[in-house]
């Protein structure tokens, strides 16, 4: 049976199961998901510090301190300052507790063992107060984020050694295809070069999870069983491009339809790419792909990219949908839903969206100039210049 897009997503984000945490230092966390919320322990700043290189007051009636030391970074003093006395301090230092405000250098005058204010001092100034970037106990950091550019240096402000994260899927790749071509193959007229496994191993190392690549397996029964069976008792997760269409030689679909494996999608109602099994045992989850390119691609990024999110604990995990302009006209048949390869662009504050010079699915060099897909639902037909439409944009997606 053919399923629309969102019965289709639901059925196989429902079977996304996310894997078991583990602890793991900080150094090694980059790229993981927490599987815990991070909670402050202290307060941020812990002691009052000084915003700036200047000197500490404890403010008097007149203009002139007498400095009775200097404060560095990261030494603590218990020191009560009189009225009218100061300490020299420098960016990050401690404060003393009753200084009511710190002056920058370039605001005073040194002689001797005396400052001379030369503006105006209000108290607070310049100091960063206990608590003021967070207190204890308040939550930094949400289960489900990832641990990017962002969070990581994040975790060592706070002082962490561990943390707790979920594993990592174990995702294993094969193509099928005699016509396919290795990459450092010299060419043959009719063949075509091997371009689905570089499509998700791309996006696997954009989203930082571990793959292996299985082979290209040729067009035999036994040989796909074979790789099929090996690889769903190896793998959580495995994506094989080709063989689930209606030819002679697309054996995957016949294997996974007749041998002990539990189907979840057996065909979409979308364009390009209606061809989708994904199918399950009790460990492994299996993506069964088209061979084109362009609708590898497309079935990546509509099914495979928020389960694989889903599985490795990212609380974000599906599509963020955001409304376009059409800046030209768009093809689309009523019966299915239209998934348009297009550049999208922000202009005047509002995403415009241009179509590419062919939606064939047999075509894939213009995916170069593709930043998006624009969706004309079903049953609304062609479209013209100025439409409102919904588009997944990759650089939301890809992370």
């Amino acid at each position: 049976m053919m399923l629309n897009f969102e019965v289709a997503k639901e059925i196989i984000l429902s079977n996304a199961e996310t894997l078991p945490e583990m602890t793991i230092s900080v150094n090694e966390s980059f790229g993981f998901v927490l599987s815990e919320d991070i909670i402050t322990d202290r307060d941020f700043p812990d002691t009052k510090k000084s915003a700036v290189d200047g000197f500490a007051v404890k403010l008097s009636d007149g203009n002139q301190y007498k400095i009775v030391r200097t404060i560095a970074p990261g030494e603590l003093v218990e020191l009560r300052l009189e009225k009218g006395e100061t300490v020299f301090v420098m960016t990050g230092a401690v404060v003393p507790d009753d200084a009511d405000a710190v002056v920058r250098v370039e605001d005073c005058e040194v002689k001797g063992d005396w400052l001379t204010v030369h503006c105006s001092v209000r108290i607070g100034d310049n100091i960063n107060q206990v608590g003021e970037e967070k207190r204890a106990g308040e939550k930094v950091i949400e289960k489900g984020s990832i641990i990017d550019e962002r969070v990581y240096p994040v975790l060592f402000y706070l002082g962490l050694k561990k943390v707790k994260v979920f594993k990592k899927p174990k995702v294993g790749i094969f193509t099928t295809g005699d016509e396919l071509l290795d990459i450092g193959s010299e060419y043959k007229k009719g063949f075509v070069f091997n371009t689905n496994r570089y499509i998700v191993e791309s996006v696997l190392r954009k989203l930082n999870i571990p793959f292996e690549y299985y082979g290209n397996v040729k067009d035999d029964e036994i040989a796909v069983s074979r790789a099929l069976k090996e690889m769903s008792e190896k793998y959580d997760v495995l994506i094989s491009s080709g063989g689930i269409s209606m030819g002679k030689y697309d054996y995957i679909k016949k294997i996974l339809n007749e041998e002990s494996y539990e189907i979840l999608v057996n065909k979409t109602r979308i364009k390009p790419g209606s061809p989708l099994m994904v199918a399950k045992n009790k460990k492994c989850v299996i993506f069964g792909m088209p061979g084109y390119p362009a609708a590898f691609f497309t079935n990546l990024v509509l099914y495979f990219l928020p389960y694989i999110k889903k599985v490795t604990g990212k609380k974000d995990y599906d599509h963020n949908f955001v409304k376009v302009e059409l800046g030209s006209d768009m093809h689309s048949r009523e019966k299915s839903d239209y998934f348009n390869r297009a550049n999208i662009m922000l202009e005047n504050g509002k995403y415009i969206a241009y179509d590419l010079d062919s939606q064939k699915t047999s075509h894939f060099i213009n995916f170069v100039n593709c930043n998006g897909l624009v969706r004309i639902p079903q049953g609304v037909g062609n479209v013209e210049k100025g439409y409102i439409a919904e588009a997944i944009l990759f650089e939301k997606e890809m992370k």
